[in-house]
Formats: C-alpha cells, structure tokens, sequence
C-alpha cells in the first residue's frame, strides 16, 4: 500500500531525471545484492550499494509503527480473475496485495530490486543463474523454492492452461533446478528483456500446490467433455468407440475424488505475500487478512509487518459515490477521478498527491493504406493538436506533453525530443503540399467510454480548424479490436498502459510481430533497432538502442503522441508510514516493502 503526500509534477521530473544521469554509468545485468543464508539476510556490496529508500528508521519516518486497524478501500470493480496469467483481470493493485515477484522495478522502471529473487546473473547471452530466497512458504503451507518455479513457468508455457502471458515466454528454451534454490535459465536466443519479464506478470509467484490443483481441475474439466461426447457416439455402436468412452469414464472416476474441496486460483487466489484472502464475493468485495509469517518482515528484523489487521476493498462503480466514502470517513484511501480534485485538494482530513505515471496516450497511424501513409499528412495531423488544450481540457491540467512513446519517468525516455509544436498554420501548408488543399477526410475510431470519447471529440474540433474531417465512430473492446486487426481506419485512438520492459510496447506497436500492429506500421529503421534491443544485454547500450528507437519513429511522425498519465489519490491523514521521496526513489520496490499503518492503531 502506499500513502504519499502531495508534490509538484516538476519536482518529480527533476528527480526522474538526476537519477537517470547516475543510471547511464552502471550496469545492473549482474546482481549479487543479497547472501543466501539460513538469516535471509539482506547484504549490499559495493557494486551493488544500498539504495537511499531501503530504511526503516526515524529518517525514513519519524513516527513508530503501530499494529491494527483494517484498510478500506474502494476498487470500480471486482479484481477479475486471480491468476494473474488468466484474464479478465480488472485490479492489479488488489493483486499485489496477495502474490509477490521475483523481481521489482525501482524508480525509473528499471528491473533492479532483488525480492523472491536474490540473485541473478547472465553466464553467457543465453544462460541466467538464478537464485531464489530461503525461508518462503506460501500461505497454503506449500513451499518456495526452484521446483515451485520450474512448475510455475513450464504451467505458464503450457498451451493447455491458458495463460495468456505464454507469448511473453516465447524465448525461454528451458529451466532447470540445479539445487533447492537455484535455477538455470536457457533461452533460445539472447533476450534482454528477460528481468523485465520477471518483473512483470509471469513474475507473479503462485502457490506450487495450487497450480498442481489447476491441472487436476482442467483434467478433469476435459475427461468430463470427452465422455459426455464419447457418451453419445456409443449409440452407433463400435468397440473402438466404447474404449475410448471407457477410458475417459475412468479419468473423470480417478480425478474426481482428487478435485473434490479444490478452489481454482482463478477464484481464491494463494501467493507468499502480506495478505491472506478471506472473503471473496464476486462483484462485491475483497477481505484480506495480515499474513502472521511474512517472510519480508523477519528479513529485516521487523516482525510485526504488515502491521494492520486486513485490508477491505469495496466495489463501487461510480466515482461521485467512492468520494463521498473518502470524505466520509468510511474508507482510507481512493484513485480520485481528475475532475474531483477541487473537491479534496484542500480537505484539512486528507493527504492528495499527485504523481506521473509509466503509461501513454497517443493516436496511431494507419501506414499501410490511405492518406496517412504520406508523412506530410501525418505531419499535418501532428501539428493541429494542441497538446496543452487537450491536456487541460479533458485532463483537468492533470497529464505530460508527451514527446514518443517512453514516459520522463522511464529509464528508456529519450530527453532529447520535444513535443511536437501546436501549429495550425504549419499543419494547413503540409495539407496542400499533399494535395488536400481543399480538405481532406479521413476515418477513425475510438473507445466509447467517457474520456475516450470526450478526447476523440476535442481532437476532431481541432482537425475541424485545419480543414481535416475525421469521421469517428466509437466502439466497444471488442469492436475497437476488430477494427485494429482489419484496419479499418486511418487514425485511431492508441496508447500502452504499464510499460515497463521497454521491448513489450515497442514490439506490440512497431514490429511486424507485434500483436498491436496488424500490418498498419512497418519503419524498417524502427524494426532493425527493436530487434538489437531485445538481444542487448548491456543495459547503458540497450539504452542508447530505445532513444535511438524513439528518435527515429519521431522523426517520421509514426504516431501522434499525446501525453503522459498524472494520476491523483488521497488518503486520511490518520494512516502514516509514507516517504515521498523515498517513495519516488524506489516506486515498485518501496510500496512492497514499506507498508504503512494507523496512528491509534485502529481506523
């Protein structure tokens, strides 16, 4: 959980970017930050210091912890599916409140944070050693180690569970147990983007013992399918008909009894972290109770961690009613929604801050057919959106000029670009030059829920003033996608939510492999440098690779980013334990090893 305080989007940038100064010089593909001992002890080297947010002492905050209290909080909706390799899922915050990874991101969305993980180190581009933390035990009782792992990821690789992450595990050969807690990895090629991938959804860390649990239910799933059809053939007769029947009678009669009490993941999920599930109700709400053994805790001589009781959250789909709980006082922390901030900014109960986010949005650019395949055009479009305005306007003043894909806030972000300028004038001369002096038509399609349609309605008024008509037709999901795979529109409404390995929105929008391009973009340029970012290991090299990457997708103004995501929240100033600059330091690393507590010990 986290619990920051209110600072400025310019104090943040400037911090980003004296820390991603220091980044260029280091290497961080090589990490022995942590001693396998029986203590679990964590020990930092001089190539690998301790970062300036790991404490727990007065300086990090003045205030001791107290133990008690339970967390209310209010989601838009239920968490979806528990497996985090299955979807829907619809709260990754509530996700991470139960399951933990084997790797964390840092400040700059970086993977540098030991956790499950201790150690890693590349033995040659195609071979990682890794070793995992002693002392785990998921809260099923079931153990953590290399087995755990090496089930985990051959599941996860495994076309018959559905994992929808599988793709993402695409260069991985194999990986083997070479003791209790340590793995091999081998991969088919080098892939850089492996830490990455760690720290990302097949990094989540699922009870061993409850994904065997899902391959009896899917057995067993299956066998009653197979009989139930079997069943109905045997009227026709034949013995080669009545065998197989046979055969799938007698798995459902074996698995029966073995899935009988067993709860899929998918609706009671069982990880190593803070928090134990309690109450699970569809569409309702999610109650958790303190996990009493967390290792974390112990690994640092703090026992009492996490120190609240339970965590409560709350469905409640409308916003106006979610913030009427917050200044209510029934519960402790809300995602305010950007048009609410006059109404908590100077709430004397409440702490808002307001902070960037690793997400963008943008509109992209169908290359392979229509006027947008002439740069002039594309150019053109650019240049007749007021970045500024439309921050304001359907931000709320809450949003970044986005210069490429990459957010200030990422360690890929290239500083060197600048937004493109607003110019109207500019914009109307490419028209002409294009041979659209007269006007120019074009089609497009946005989501049709409320921002994207108020966003998709301020960018046809600007076009509008430039002489482009952009006939827009807003769509649900699955319309959206469809008209993605078929192309079926000259500029859409686009963007990356979470970026965090820098080759996953690269690849998903720009290369011919990606499962966002469907043809519609095809920089060969752009194509050569994300293949080099994948297999460069170096991470300062592999730097250099994504700022060239957006230099070039820049230059030939392959989408019109808009701006980066600023995203506001608030909690009662009765919860303490929350560093903001600690916090912005270490982001994914702190909030999971910092969790705050209440005053009185009660809420």
């Amino acid at each position: 959980m986290i619990f920051p305080k209110r600072v400025s989007i310019g104090a943040v940038l400037l911090t980003i970017i004296l820390a991603s100064t220091l980044f260029a010089a280091m290497n961080f593909f090589v990490h022995k930050a942590l001693a396998q001992d029986e203590q679990s002890e964590w020990v930092w080297t001089q190539k690998n210091p301790k970062p300036s947010w790991w404490r727990w002492d007065e300086k990090y905050y003045p205030a001791k912890p107290v133990r008690g209290g339970i967390y209310r909080t209010a989601a838009s909706r239920y968490i979806g599916l528990m497996n985090p390799n299955h979807w829907p899922v619809n709260d990754w915050v509530s996700m991470g409140n139960f399951y933990e990874k084997l790797i964390l991101t840092d400040g700059n969305y970086r993977s540098t944070v030991p956790f499950l993980a201790s150690y890693w180190e590349y033995k040659d581009p195609v071979t990682v050693i890794m070793k995992l933390r002693k002392g785990v035990k998921f809260t099923d009782g079931s153990a953590f180690n290399a087995e755990a792992i090496k089930f985990q990821i051959d599941w996860i690789r495994d076309k018959r569970n559905g994992a929808w992450s599988r793709a993402w595990l695409a260069p991985v050969k194999s990986i083997e147990v070479v003791d209790e807690y340590t793995v091999r990895w081998k991969f088919k090629k080098p892939w850089a983007g492996f830490l990455g991938i760690m720290s990302n959804v097949p990094g989540y860390v699922l009870s061993h013992q409850g994904l065997k649990n899902d391959v009896i239910l899917r057995d067993l799933k299956k066998a009653q399918g197979q009989a139930k059809r079997l069943k109905r053939k045997l009227a026709k007769g034949g013995e080669k008909a009545k065998k197989k029947y046979e055969k799938a009678k007698a798995d459902v009669d074996r698995l029966t009894p073995m899935a009988e009490g067993i709860v899929s993941l998918d609706a009671w999920g069982v990880g190593s972290g803070p928090w134990i599930i309690e109450e699970a109700k569809p569409g309702n709400r999610m109650k958790y109770k303190r996990n009493p053994n967390w290792w974390f805790g112990r690994s640092i001589g703090h026992p009492d961690m996490p120190y609240m009781d339970g965590v409560l959250v709350t469905v409640i789909p409308e916003p106006s009613v979610r913030l009427a709980n917050l200044k209510a006082g029934k519960i402790e922390a809300l995602h305010i929604d950007k048009s609410q901030y006059p109404l908590v900014k100077d709430d004397p109960n409440l702490n808002v801050w307001i902070t960037p986010g690793n997400h963008v949005t943008s509109m992209v650019f169908n290359h392979a057919e229509g006027p947008c395949k002439d740069i002039r055009v594309r150019k053109a479009i650019s240049h007749a959106i007021d970045r500024k305005a439309i921050i304001k306007g359907t931000q709320f003043g809450f949003g970044i000029e986005a210069s490429c894909m990459y957010p200030a806030i990422h360690w890929t972000h290239n500083p060197n670009l600048k937004p493109v300028k607003y110019d109207p004038e500019l914009s109307k001369k490419l028209l002409a030059e294009a041979g659209y002096a007269k006007g120019l038509t074009i089609r497009g399609v946005m989501g049709n829920d409320q921002s994207s349609v108020k966003l998709g309605q301020a960018i046809k008024s600007m076009l509008a003033q430039v002489g482009i008509e952009w006939k827009i037709r807003t769509v649900d999901p699955v319309s959206g996608s469809d008209a993605n795979k078929n192309r079926d529109y000259d500029m859409a409404g686009g963007g990356w939510a979470w970026i965090y390995d820098p080759d996953l929105m690269a690849t998903g929008l720009y290369h011919p492999d990606g499962g966002f391009n469907y043809g519609r973009s095809n920089n060969e340029k752009a194509i050569a440098l994300i293949e080099a970012g994948r297999t460069e290991t170096d991470l300062v090299k592999r730097q250099k690779i994504y700022w060239e990457l957006e230099k070039i997708l820049y230059e030939n103004y392959e989408d019109a980013w808009l701006f980066w995501y600023v995203g506001i929240d608030a909690n009662r100033k009765v919860v303490l334990g929350y560093n903001r600059e600690m916090g912005m330091a270490g982001q994914e690393g702190y909030f999971a090893t910092h969790p705050g507590w209440f005053k009185d010990g009660h809420n």
